[in-house]
């Protein structure tokens, strides 16, 4: 076959684009420090790529609910921890009481303050962590102790059903303490804290040692009953902190998984660059050593 001086040019001038396209395609490379940067560049390692992407996003949007769920938890055990030192300093205004060398007055005094501790009570049971109160059960939207509209009387709105956050793919944790009944409960065999300071309050007033006696016990019960739902929030805060660390793992090797498959290997990609430079350079001088004219060609 005879080879003209046309074919060397055409052949020159695709060699040329050639090695100019992985020459770019090199630079590429360095520049956004990814091996895939466009579909046609691996599509079954786009595939990985999406897909890894898409695990790590699922795991950022649960670690996001678990630090909000431990947060509400933490809000909760500290409101119940206000909610014990309250039941503390009843207990101890209450024996102050029940001493009979205690005076009339003194004893109205006590009761004063129970009362004062009965109103803070009711702060404590619509306390909120942002807009939700957490002691409404699923009804976070409105407090849960309020006034009767007709009566005037305090009532709970609030509900005793759970309030579950996915922090998982088909794992769900209750983070709502559904203790209604413990702040508010009108039965006199089993009053809610609300109820019990104020009859301690009118024990005191009338001066029944006997009731102020169980009013005693009544309160060590509520304070166990504390004590029991505080140990099922630090149960509950120390499953998040399992749950939250072992997606952190996880995100790790899909982190490392989704490196492996689009970065670039910087060093590879460097000596690759100088390599194709002067692949680029040696061609060009190649190319102009093809056809030297002269200037007796020119005057022909």
């Amino acid at each position: 076959m005879r080879v003209t001086n046309l074919m060397m040019a055409y052949n020159l001038n695709y060699n040329l684009n050639r090695n100019m396209r992985h020459l770019d395609q090199t630079q590429i490379w360095l520049a956004t420090t990814k091996r895939i940067n466009r579909p046609s560049d691996d599509p079954a390692g786009v595939v990985n790529t999406l897909r890894y992407t898409s695990y790590i996003g699922e795991t950022e949007e649960y670690l996001k609910k678990i630090s909000e769920a431990r947060n509400f938890l933490n809000t909760t055990d500290s409101a119940l921890a206000n909610v014990t030192d309250i039941l503390h300093r009843a207990n101890e205004l209450t024996i102050e009481g029940i001493n009979g060398t205690s005076s009339v007055s003194s004893r109205d005094a006590i009761a004063a303050e129970i009362r004062q501790l009965q109103s803070q009570l009711g702060v404590i049971a619509n306390t909120t962590f942002g807009s939700k109160h957490i002691f409404a059960g699923t009804n976070v939207t409105e407090a849960p102790l309020q006034d009767d509209p007709v009566t005037g009387d305090k009532i709970w709105t609030g509900n005793d059903s759970k309030m579950f956050l996915e922090i998982g793919a088909g794992t769900t944790v209750p983070i709502n303490s559904t203790i209604g009944k413990l702040f508010f409960n009108a039965d006199a065999t089993d009053p809610g804290i609300y109820h019990l300071l104020d009859k301690i309050a009118t024990d005191l007033n009338s001066g029944n040692q006997t009731e102020m006696n169980l009013d005693l016990e009544m309160l060590q019960v509520k304070l166990d009953d504390l004590i029991k739902e505080r140990a099922v929030i630090g149960a509950k805060v120390n499953r998040l902190d399992l749950q939250e660390a072992r997606l952190e793992s996880t995100t790790i090797n899909y982190e490392l998984l989704l490196s492996n498959n689009q970065d670039a290997d910087m060093a590879e990609v460097i000596m690759q660059l100088k390599m194709r430079e002067n692949v680029y350079r040696a061609s060009l001088a190649a190319g102009a050593r093809i056809i030297q004219p002269s200037l007796v060609d020119f005057l022909r």
